[in-house]
């Protein structure tokens, strides 16, 4: 599972849609994410091909007059359109939306037949046309321009797509009273291979080339998003264990409390204790951290792929969030780890016990706060009641 820190890094935080760097990672399939290395060649990079087995097209939208709603309605008003679009997109097009730039979307499309991208055009210029007058948009010119790029399984480099994108947009704002338009990849000089100057190291040749410098900044992009999961990944891992740590736990918990609210579904938290740990502290502090990272072991290996756990705030605690679980599917899951923990730890230096406590959203509250009041508040019970066993809070 990746880290909740990473994924809200590609998150764009107005609209939800996911940002710049998710469609570049996305319209690479992330491949070059695993290829962007210092050995690589700036050609390397250029000449990694888009999958479009897998993507039909890329369509681009480009709202107009924002800065008109800004100035006679306000800004909050202003972003509230900029979400009007992406939720539009997305109920439209059935899959990811990207916000690629301040008021510019982008989605890349799976519809393998022509007629259903021509569909799918109108259908979204004559949504927008219609809305878009109860929004109070001008009528001087249409609300957005829309440029649709087919790749039509030509090898399309990905670092170019971008830039095709703009030259596609620039044809549609001049093309009179149209403002939507499908065009195929092939259409552009920059599908094929690298132009002449590619493979010259001098650095002046950056003036025959002006849209070389978007080229630097997709790749840019890239390896800031490389340097940015390092980084988080860092910040977010507890350094004994190998599991994400405090913070990365509690963004979880909202991410879950989030999508839990919004489906009505439940999720529950198991609060995790070691009993009568301290004895491997007495022999060294070495021993203790090895005791922890064979415990976070078995705790990782016994959960199901979709949970989550995290070291908890010091010790020998941990929490397991377990999304779409109500109470008694999370103590089912509870004793699972409780015997196993039992079980492996037979063959460690000192055999130990856990002890669990339970809390579920929403049946003991709905609030991350009260949620990990009630399930410290368990656990605490399952060690007043004599330790290795799991509780659900009151």
């Amino acid at each position: 599972m990746s880290s909740p820190s990473s994924e809200l890094l590609r998150i764009d935080p107005l609209t939800e849609c996911k940002n710049y760097l998710a469609f570049l990672e996305t319209l690479s399939v992330r491949s070059l994410v695993d290829l962007l290395r210092p050995h690589l060649s700036w050609g390397d990079f250029y000449r990694a091909n888009i999958n479009s087995s897998i993507f039909s097209a890329v369509l681009f939208v480009d709202m107009n007059h924002i800065k008109f709603l800004n100035d006679t309605k306000g800004y909050t008003y202003g972003d509230s359109v900029i979400r009007w679009l992406g939720i539009l997109l997305s109920e439209e097009c059935k899959t990811e939306v990207y916000r690629v730039g301040g008021v510019e979307f982008a989605v890349l499309l799976k519809i393998e037949i022509r007629e259903g991208h021509s569909q799918l055009l109108e259908r979204i210029r004559r949504r927008i046309k219609r809305e878009a007058n109860l929004l109070g948009f001008p009528d001087s010119s249409p609300a957005v321009d829309i440029a649709l790029v087919l790749f039509d399984q030509t090898p399309t480099s990905v670092s170019t797509i971008p830039m095709i994108m703009g030259e596609a947009m620039i044809i549609v704002k001049n093309n009179g009273d149209t403002h939507c338009r499908m065009f195929n990849v092939t259409d552009f000089k920059w599908h094929g291979q690298a132009p002449h100057w590619w493979k010259s190291e001098n650095e002046s040749d950056l003036s025959f080339a002006p849209r070389w410098i978007s080229l630097i900044n997709i790749y840019q992009v890239l390896e800031l998003g490389r340097n940015l999961d390092k980084t988080q990944q860092e910040a977010y891992t507890d350094l004994i264990s190998g599991l994400p740590n405090l913070k990365a736990a509690m963004l979880n918990m909202e991410q879950a409390l989030k999508s839990a609210a919004a489906a009505h579904r439940p999720f529950s938290m198991l609060m995790i204790d070691g009993d009568n740990i301290r004895v491997y502290n007495s022999v060294n502090y070495a021993a203790g951290d090895e005791m922890i990272r064979d415990m976070s072991a078995v705790i990782k290996d016994n959960i199901r792929p979709n949970d989550f756990v995290a070291r908890w705030r010091n010790g020998d605690e941990f929490m397991v969030i377990l999304p779409d679980t109500p109470a008694e599917g999370a103590k089912k899951i509870g004793e699972r780890l409780r015997l196993a923990v039992k079980e492996v730890s037979k063959t460690w230096r000192f055999p130990v016990t856990i002890s669990i406590g339970i809390a579920s959203f929403p049946t003991h509250g709905e609030n991350i706060p009260l949620l990990i009041d009630k399930a410290e508040s368990a656990n605490k019970r399952a060690k007043d009641q004599g330790k290795d066993q799991v509780v659900l809070a009151g």
